[in-house]
């Protein structure tokens, strides 16, 4: 288990970005690099050199990791393609681990030090066997997993340390909780007990610093905001961040409750319409990246064909 420091210090504020922009686009620039010779790599491995393919493949394997490798079968040499797809310590896997950390620590990372921290506490702590299985897995499936927000899913794939390969393949535990937490906030974890060890489940509930809260902040924040705008209730900094609180620990509906008594009926009102039809709006999406999921494809629209 990770040994979690506290995350209080690392808030994410504007002073704090300035201070470390150069350092940050230094980072970058020498990440680019190393990116640019993993991909040159990946190139030589898979004997990529006079393909027709050879930008397709390496796109679709830096998004989609190493099983996209299927769709182009019949473009790598047959003893290459064995080699690189059935070792479970193969060279382009190694590659695809290499490009997918750099995308963690800098796309991801670079400007929220409370994920870089948090990463680093896996990474470097008790708890680097799991780092390297969420990895790896990432290094498989490309973004997959990722939904649309790849630090809260980072997050919850280390967390959930019970949620191994096999779970996620073969059940939609990992969607489920996905879809639970995003809706019913950080407490509705209790829901997934059998899958997290207790000690850290109470540290992401009762600290309003841990890694879970602040991916939740991340993720809730924008799409709250906007929904309040739009319920015509005016921006006022306290009532926001009290609002944003509480659906961060009690999810969209059981949250909001709190300002009811602080904004008008009629707002109130136009508030809950607005957050159940962008929950329907995201169970259909969920629901259509499941099936591409496990089907491949998308799904056709009857009304469409009418």
């Amino acid at each position: 288990m990770a040994e979690f420091s506290d995350l209080s210090e690392i808030q994410s504020n504007s002073d704090e970005k300035h201070d470390n922009a150069a350092g940050d686009e230094m980072y970058m620039i020498g990440s680019d690099d190393v990116v640019k010779s993993i991909t040159n790599e990946i190139i030589q491995v898979l004997q990529l050199n006079f393909s027709e393919n050879k930008d397709k493949i390496v796109n679709s394997l830096l998004e989609k990791g190493r099983q996209s490798l299927v769709d182009y079968r019949g473009d790598i040499v047959a003893e290459v393609y064995t080699k690189e797809m059935d070792n479970k310590d193969s060279k382009l896997l190694e590659l695809l681990r290499m490009y997918f950390q750099i995308e963690w620590e800098t796309e991801y990372g670079s400007s929220n030090q409370w994920f870089s921290l948090f990463l680093k506490q896996y990474q470097n702590g008790k708890s680097r066997d799991l780092y390297v299985r969420v990895l790896t897995r990432t290094a498989e499936y490309g973004h997959k997993y990722m939904k649309n927000s790849p630090r809260l899913s980072i997050v919850l794939q280390l967390l959930f340390e019970a949620g191994d390969d096999t779970c996620l393949q073969e059940t939609n535990v990992f969607n489920h909780l996905w879809f639970t937490i995003t809706n019913d906030g950080l407490k509705s974890i209790t829901k997934y007990s059998d899958h997290i060890i207790d000690d850290v489940m109470n540290e992401q509930i009762n600290n309003k610093h841990s890694a879970l809260f602040q991916a939740l902040r991340e993720y809730y924040r924008p799409q709250l905001f906007s929904l309040l705008k739009q319920s015509n209730i005016i921006y006022i900094q306290d009532l926001y961040e009290l609002a944003l609180n509480s659906v961060i620990a009690h999810g969209w509906l059981t949250g909001i409750q709190l300002i009811e008594n602080k904004i008008t009926p009629f707002s109130y009102e136009k508030l809950l319409k607005n957050i159940h039809s962008y929950q329907l709006q995201q169970q259909t999406q969920e629901s259509k990246v499941e099936y591409i999921n496990e089907h491949g494809m998308p799904i056709i629209s009857m009304q469409s064909e009418l």
